[in-house]
């Protein structure tokens, strides 16, 4: 969830015209008098009507702030008090599992010291957890390690690109990250932080309820963005958990997560708790689009906002468990960036279970494109 949408709401009146209308009607009810248009009256009544039009504004967006679904920033944290005292999550940082080598085979154990650091670039570091034993016989050890930054920068480091060793340790060969970095995000919005606050209502029970799993869940970390506890069998709970952006959640984030949901004052004593992530289901893009002849000067424009709006639809698709393979969405999403008309081959409405996400499928080295779209110009 990344906005809220609800009906406006006033609870004073903030339309100029209206308000100069009532004074106006006010003061000729009693004095009796009919005002002129250029009477100095009715020029101090317009006056004093656009005064209490600002001043009813700034009531309005203060009686707001009271309300939790208008309420933004300091002033929602403050309303998590009578949501069982629910807090904003803090930022998180990506993490990624490490393989560190040595140069050759020891006799004795060689250790790599916690905070250990490592980096792709030089700006973003990451740091090892916990001190790591390369065991005699051994030439290398694995180690999960989180990013000296939080938030999102940490995140989508492919295996092999972070492997600038900072930390030099004893008989070092290379260090490299074997899993993608992932699980990195920014401080809990607005929407997604009244979201978790509603569901805590369901947190004073045990985490029988649907929703209070799903409260307990994404309790965890501002990186989770969707949880689905299902229950297929007596006293089994399945509970998918989902990163913001559809990506998938680290072993670290999952186990967190299992934690949380078998403490003794979560989990009923019937239940057995299994987290995991989704399961995919795949598709391809394929299409034509068509855009005017009379655009062609700003054809390479409408290629990016294309491009754009393709990715804008493969984000959409994998950000939530459940969403149907919708190919409609596509074709709305390339005609609002210029396309004239649009004739779509892949994907087919497919629809999605509820513990599946929708994943454009990856192709190989060697395979066709993971996509593909042509650009033709019609009258």
């Amino acid at each position: 969830m990344s906005e809220r949408s609800y009906p406006d709401v006033d609870f004073v009146e903030t339309d100029p015209e209206k308000m100069l209308t009532d004074l106006i009607t006010s003061y000729e009810d009693t004095s009796g008098y009919v005002l002129q248009p250029a009477s100095p009256e009715k020029l101090l009544i317009a006056w004093l009507a656009s005064i209490l039009v600002q001043q009813n504004v700034k009531i309005n967006e203060t009686a707001k702030m009271n309300v939790s679904r208008y309420a933004k920033g300091e002033k929602l944290d403050s309303l998590g008090e009578i949501f069982n005292d629910t807090q904003r999550l803090p930022p998180t940082a990506a993490e990624a599992t490490f393989r560190c080598y040595i140069s050759k085979v020891q006799k004795s154990s060689v250790y790599i010291p916690e905070g250990t650091r490592i980096t792709a670039d030089g700006d973003i570091m990451f740091a090892t957890k916990e001190m790591l034993e390369i065991k005699p016989g051994e030439m290398y050890g694995d180690v999960v390690a989180v990013c000296k930054t939080a938030g999102e920068e940490g995140n989508g480091y492919q295996p092999g690109q972070i492997k600038e060793i900072v930390d030099v340790y004893d008989y070092y060969q290379k260090i490299e990250n074997i899993t993608t970095s992932a699980g990195g995000a920014g401080e809990e919005n607005d929407a997604d932080f009244y979201e978790r606050m509603r569901e805590s209502t369901e947190s004073i029970t045990t985490a029988g309820p649907e929703n209070s799993y799903k409260y307990h869940a994404k309790s965890v970390s501002s990186a989770i963005t969707d949880v689905k506890p299902v229950s297929k069998q007596p006293g089994v709970v399945d509970v998918r958990v989902l990163l913001k952006g559809g990506e998938e959640a680290t072993e670290t984030i999952l186990k967190k997560v299992k934690d949380a949901l078998s403490a003794d004052d979560i989990r009923p004593m019937t239940d057995y708790v299994i987290v995991s992530e989704p399961e995919k289901d795949e598709y391809s893009i394929d299409l034509d689009y068509y855009i005017t002849k009379n655009s062609s000067a700003s054809a390479k424009i409408i290629e990016n906002d294309v491009e754009a709006a393709i990715e804008e639809y493969i984000a959409w698709q994998s950000e939530k468990m459940g969403r149907d393979i919708n190919p409609s969405k596509l074709i709305s999403l390339v005609m609002a960036a210029g396309a004239k008309r649009v004739d779509l081959r892949k994907p087919v409405f497919k629809s999605i279970e509820d513990t599946h996400i929708a994943a454009l499928k990856e192709y190989g080295p060697c395979e066709i494109h993971r996509r593909s779209f042509i650009k033709h110009f019609v009258k």
